[in-house]
């Protein structure tokens, strides 16, 4: 049995590798038949391997992982801002007076892990950082609902807000004044209603004497008010040049708006 016979390579089929100026190697291309399969005798070429993208020394994925494993945890066991403000108002309202380095290593040392999982240095002086910060946030909700009060390092407890039967007085007179504001309110819209009625009336009855045969007689404009007093009264009327002023004088008169005789 003879050797396989090799195909004599192409020149085509080479590749010339220069590192720097001159020639260094020279790789082999399988040639391919009309088939679709390789020569034998031939080599495949290498794998190309890509590399990594270089990291930036500022990303550390492990630590970033750790911080929200165990944030998730503090969450997760309850330790929010709403039972941290609980507990510090518990804390201060026992103690009078007390201050901010006190309630935070009460609460350090309350909420301690007693299973002892964190057993790291670094997993507890995180936690023991979280626990503080937290303290110190519920210690300025308090100040801000006037529960506490802080003069320099000093935290006082002031008082959990009430309502005094003065308050209910309060309350009470306000309450009545604005449903009285509010019947007056709607009197007053019922007045528009009908003061629109009439106008609508009016409008219509004088589109009625437009299209009739007869036609409208000579009225007065609106707006206009009159005033009525004593048939037997004496009137003395004085109006400018421009008639854009009128002065009456005389006793036991009446205003009447024209809306009322719509």
């Amino acid at each position: 049995m003879g050797l396989p016979h090799a195909t004599p390579v192409p020149p085509s089929a080479t590749t010339d590798l220069h590192h720097g100026g001159g020639r260094d190697d020279t790789r082999v291309v399988p040639s391919i038949d009309a088939g679709g399969t390789p020569h034998a005798g031939v080599s495949p070429p290498p794998a190309r391997h890509f590399a990594d993208p270089p990291r930036s020394p500022f990303m550390s994925s492990g630590k970033m992982k750790k911080r929200s494993a165990h944030q998730a945890s503090v969450d997760k066991n309850g330790r929010g801002l709403r039972q941290f403000s609980m507990k510090v108002c518990e804390n201060v309202e026992s103690k009078g007076v007390t201050t901010h380095n006190e309630v935070a290593n009460e609460l350090v040392a309350e909420f301690a892990d007693p299973s002892g999982n964190l057993v790291s240095p670094d997993q507890q002086q995180y936690e023991d950082k979280n626990i503080r910060r937290r303290v110190y946030d519920a210690l300025n909700v308090l100040i801000a609902m006037d529960i506490i009060s802080r003069d320099k390092k000093e935290i006082k407890w002031k008082g959990l807000p009430c309502t005094s039967p003065n308050d209910d007085q309060a309350l009470k007179v306000e309450c009545s004044t604005r449903r009285n504001r509010i019947e007056k309110k709607a009197a007053y819209l019922e007045e528009l209603v009908e003061q629109y009625i009439g106008l609508q009336n009016l409008v219509e009855r004088n589109e009625r004497l437009y299209n009739s045969e007869v036609g409208p007689s000579a009225g007065i404009a609106l707006p206009f008010i009159l005033a009525q007093t004593h048939p037997r009264a004496t009137v003395e009327v004085e109006i400018s040049e421009d008639m854009q002023l009128v002065h009456f004088d005389f006793n036991r008169f009446q205003l009447i708006q024209d809306i009322k005789h719509l």
